[in-house]
């Protein structure tokens, strides 16, 4: 144990005790100037005190060093605590930056000012494609379709996957749950009345400013929709038919020749364009007054129908046997009111017979 040598009294060289040692240095040939027992103890004082001094010096050194070295790993430890803590910091940090990323960040705002109207819910996909500034159909901006948005807006994601086909070919994709597909739902714009144009313009109109459209080209397409509201075609027969195909023609024009990098001014109604719609609406409306034309029946026809209602389930031979009967009692009976079941069984001339069923045919031709 290390002891302050200030704190140890010095002893007392004058008691009997040390009576011994003072008449040895009183005998000491090398002490000749210690004659007494007072010079003996004053002689021994004096080597204790310069011993003392020393060990004070000494014990004086070694504290200093002591305490440097106490005072050393104090600062090295309280430097490896500012580094732990400063690292502990600096993970807190990072994390409140990582969910800080992760979040929707707060922009200043003015106060005082509301919202002037609700944003569109567009669908996804119309989202993406808008983005990109790419064609999409019209039936995105309908109200069905921001229906279907808002439902799947509400639905939990997760990180599953799935596998899913494109509808050009038959290839398997993986895809991730957050991607955005196309709606099951979608209808081309050639299939849309005007009415669901009219409904769906403002829509596509105030989703331009999502793909970045300048003021040139959003005003292009108002002009476009304004131009079509304000044709006459809408006041003839049909007329509607005619502006929602040719809406659907210069809509998808415009986006693919754009991506040739030769757009034109969409605003512009083409008369010659809108003819060949004014042809196709009426070819097809042609096409569908002759499927739905019913064909003329044969009087054997007439006659089978009349007498037998559910003739389509005779045997085919059942109906042979009747074609031919008719045909030999259609020449000999004046009028074919006359002609009853029970007369279409009588026996059958011997010009009935099967032999005879090619020119018997003929004659009902």
């Amino acid at each position: 144990m290390d002891i302050d040598p200030s704190l140890i009294p010095c002893p007392n060289f004058d008691s009997p005790g040390f009576a011994s040692l003072r008449n040895s240095i009183i005998a000491d040939p090398n002490t000749p100037n210690v004659t007494t027992n007072e010079e003996a103890s004053q002689n021994l004082r004096e080597a204790w005190e310069a011993d003392n001094q020393a060990q004070r010096l000494d014990y004086q050194t070694r504290a200093q060093e002591r305490e440097e070295q106490e005072n050393e790993v104090q600062r090295q430890r309280e430097a490896e605590d500012k580094q732990k803590e400063d690292e502990l910091k600096k993970r807190d940090l990072e994390l409140a930056q990582e969910r800080e990323k992760k979040r929707v960040p707060l922009y200043d705002f003015q106060q005082g000012q509301g919202l002037a109207s609700l944003p569109l819910l567009l669908h996804p996909y119309a989202q993406k494609k808008m983005a990109n500034r790419d064609y999409v159909e019209l039936w995105y901006f309908t109200p069905e379709a921001f229906k279907e948005a808002d439902r799947d807006r509400s639905t939990v994601e997760s990180n599953r996957f799935e596998l899913a086909t494109s509808n050009d070919s038959q290839a398997l994709t993986l895809l991730g749950t957050h991607s955005t597909r196309p709606s099951t739902k979608v209808k081309p714009d050639e299939e849309l009345s005007w009415a669901d144009v009219q409904r769906a313009k403002s829509a596509f109109l105030g989703a331009l400013p999502t793909g970045g459209y300048p003021a040139k080209f959003v005003q292009m397409f108002a002009s476009f929709y304004a131009n079509l509201d304000m044709h006459a075609e809408l006041r003839k027969v049909g007329g509607e038919r005619v502006m929602a195909l040719y809406h659907a023609k210069m809509r998808r024009a415009w986006f693919m020749e754009n991506k040739q990098q030769r757009p034109f001014d969409l605003a512009v109604v083409v008369n010659e364009i809108l003819q060949e719609c004014r042809d196709e609406i009426r070819d097809l409306d042609h096409k569908k007054a002759l499927q739905g034309k019913p064909k003329c029946a044969s009087p054997y026809q007439t006659m089978l129908t009349i007498l037998f209602p559910h003739h389509a389930t005779l045997h085919p031979a059942t109906q042979t046997t009747f074609m031919l009967r008719y045909t030999l009692l259609r020449y000999a009976t004046p009028c074919y009111a006359t002609l009853t079941p029970a007369t279409l069984r009588f026996p059958l001339p011997r010009y009935a017979t099967p032999c005879y069923a090619t020119p018997l045919l003929a004659t009902l031709c």
